[in-house]
């Protein structure tokens, strides 16, 4: 039907390479995607939290969150004056990077599938009863936290 416009033709091929393009980077991503996936795949990140602050612990608590949402196994070990951070009875401050205590950030961490384990030993020199814990925290001791600590693809943070 009459004369292409002059320029149709030479658009049809960036458009089609554009296209292309941008089909490439998708399944790139989407490799990528996977591989980080798969990468995290039996991988455990131990956080060590010896502390009560709530900017630490949220800092700590905060780096499970985004742990737990790659894919990675977490563990949360409380010790020390981090045990404070699972009582029910006990005032926190908010971490302002959450708007959330740490105890509301240790309930969303144990909803998502992470471990809350607890010394038993510290809970006792902070006179924290196990009825005032927490749901979903986990007594530990050497049996218990040991193993985790030394299984093959784990890696200790300590806050």
């Amino acid at each position: 039907m009459g004369v292409p416009f002059p320029f149709e033709a030479s658009l049809e091929i960036p458009v089609m390479r554009s296209m292309q393009l941008f089909m490439a980077v998708l399944l790139l991503f989407g490799v990528f995607a996977t591989a980080q996936a798969e990468d995290a795949k039996g991988k455990t990140i131990f956080y060590n939290l010896t502390t009560d602050e709530s900017w630490a612990a949220g800092m700590a608590l905060g780096q499970a969150s985004a742990a737990v949402d790659n894919g990675y196994a977490v563990v949360v070990f409380l010790n020390v004056r981090g045990v404070y951070l699972a009582s029910k009875s006990r005032a926190q401050d908010v971490f302002s990077g959450t708007g959330k205590t740490p105890r509301e950030m240790l309930a969303q961490l144990i909803d998502g599938g992470a471990r809350v384990v607890i010394c038993p030993m510290c809970m006792k020199k902070a006179a924290i009863a196990e009825s005032d814990l927490m749901s979903g925290v986990e007594l530990g001791g050497p049996k218990v936290t040991f193993p985790l600590l030394t299984a093959d693809d784990t890696v200790v943070m300590s806050y």
